[in-house]
């Protein structure tokens, strides 16, 4: 008897649209252990209801697909630009995160995940002090005259998003003059989850 089994995880409720329809993702357990790592999503084509017979491999871990759709399948999508078959499978996979983190009972470590996104960049850091994890992340400028790129802070958010399945609002500031440029003198940002609510005033 086989010591690893395969969990699957209904994905029909993942927006698709006309040229794919998610079905289903397998992650290979083993009792005792946390599921692995890496996972299949089953998935259909063109409105029909034939699954196809490799499935595409996912990383739980970084919430992404690792492979995309052979140019013999692309081939069968027909007007379908890989363009927009890439947008569509990166936002699946956010939706496709939640969805098995929730039937797993995981909740995403975001500090630390933000952490280790953090260190592709060297003048910021996480503020572990004015955080309060998951819901408000904060980070700042540690070398206040680096250079710096206001883009960051949405490549940032958007990595976080598709790392944890969460969608978050970005806010970013500190001190300038009037002259200044808030996008080129910003010291610090924050990233605050989409549903959670603002303290309301006492």
């Amino acid at each position: 008897m086989s010591m690893y089994e395969i969990r699957s995880i209904d994905l029909k409720k993942v927006p698709g649209n006309d040229f794919i329809k998610f079905l289903r993702i397998e992650i290979l357990e083993r009792e005792g252990y946390a599921p692995c790592r890496f996972a299949r999503v089953r998935y259909a084509l063109n409105g029909e209801h034939k699954e196809q017979e490799n499935g595409l491999p996912m990383d739980l871990g970084k919430g992404i697909f690792t492979a995309t759709f052979e140019d013999e399948e692309l081939e069968e999508l027909g007007e379908i630009s890989r363009e927009d078959l890439e947008k569509t499978l990166q936002e699946a996979a956010v939706e496709i995160i939640k969805i098995v983190r929730k039937e797993l009972g995981q909740e995403p470590d975001t500090a630390r995940i933000l952490g280790r996104i953090l260190k592709d960049y060297a003048y910021l850091a996480y503020d572990e002090s004015s955080s309060k994890p998951p819901d408000v992340l904060k980070c700042r400028v540690t070398k206040p005259k680096s250079p710096r790129d206001v883009e960051d802070i949405f490549e940032i958010a958007h990595r976080l998003r598709i790392a944890t399945g969460e969608s978050y609002i970005v806010a970013y500031g500190g001190s300038s003059s009037p002259a200044d440029n808030p996008d080129e003198v910003w010291t610090r940002f924050s990233l605050r989850k989409l549903d959670f609510p603002k303290a309301k005033p006492k």
